[in-house]
């Protein structure tokens, strides 16, 4: 075969191969175009397709905040309650502190008292006149009895247990109650007299007769015992004041303030044990 049919044919090749390498690459996908339709289509819907996707994704997340909100109030009503109940654990935890706080109290200054002593709670007062009669919640249950002499928180003496006596609740008589007669002793002159309740916040020092010299303004006043009722030498309260009594010249008019008082009885002692060991 001559040289330049051999180049012809090489060349022929050549050319037929270069064909099919472009054919194959024209080929290849690159994506059909959009028509004009389809790209108004695309640009008028595209809008309301975000907003529609922006609404849903706000009522979603509205729904959602709304059940979170519901399960907030209701941990928030759950610790309303929770809380209402430790403040009633609480208050009781403090009242129980300042009873036995009290009650210390009573024992310190009662210790020179041989007998037993049983702490109590003022739960009532009279009603009609505050300066007759209170209502401990201790009875016969606790070794309380009828005659039995009643101190405060200081030792000071508030008056003594009268009928009716329960299984847990006993009547207190005050020494400012009219009916109260308390047997006492003035500290330095040892002026002696009957410390008698006038239904008010001070009290009257009967039968000191005129002739008797004695006794100040600011005196303390002891119980004697001799009433078989309250032990000696609790501290009662102090004489206020002294002058002839015009109505009886023969008797002195000595009025005297009792010691206790009634912001401090919220909590008192009844002495079990009466003058000569009757209980």
């Amino acid at each position: 075969m001559p040289i330049r049919e051999k180049r012809r044919s090489a060349l022929v090749l050549a050319g037929l191969t270069a064909f099919h390498v472009l054919l194959i690459s024209i080929q290849v996908p690159r994506g059909a175009e959009k028509s004009l339709f389809e790209r108004s289509v695309f640009f008028l819907f595209s809008p309301v397709q975000r907003a529609v996707s922006g609404g849903v994704r706000g009522v979603e997340s509205l729904w959602n905040g709304y059940i979170d909100l519901r399960g907030v109030r209701s941990e928030n009503q759950k610790l309303k309650k929770d809380i209402f109940f430790l403040n009633q654990d609480l208050r009781f935890l403090e009242d129980r502190l300042r009873f036995f706080r009290s009650e210390a109290q009573l024992r310190e200054n009662l210790a020179d008292f041989r007998g037993t002593i049983v702490p109590a709670r003022v739960i009532g007062v009279d009603s009609a006149n505050p300066n007759q009669s209170i209502v401990i919640d201790k009875g016969r249950l606790d070794g309380v009895g009828k005659d039995m002499a009643v101190c405060d928180r200081f030792g000071y003496l508030v008056g003594r247990t009268i009928e009716p006596v329960s299984l847990k609740e006993t009547m207190v008589q005050l020494i400012t109650d009219k009916d109260s007669s308390v047997s006492v002793v003035s500290a330095v002159d040892r002026l002696t007299g009957s410390m008698t309740g006038r239904s008010d916040p001070v009290c009257e020092l009967r039968y000191v007769l005129a002739s008797v010299t004695g006794g100040r303004p600011g005196e303390e006043l002891l119980t004697t015992g001799y009433d078989k009722i309250y032990p000696p030498g609790i501290r009662v309260g102090r004489i206020q004041s002294l002058e002839k009594d015009e109505a009886s010249p023969i008797f002195r008019r000595i009025l005297a303030a009792p010691y206790f008082r009634f912001n401090t009885i919220d909590v008192v002692a009844v002495l079990t044990e009466r003058p000569g060991g009757g209980g």
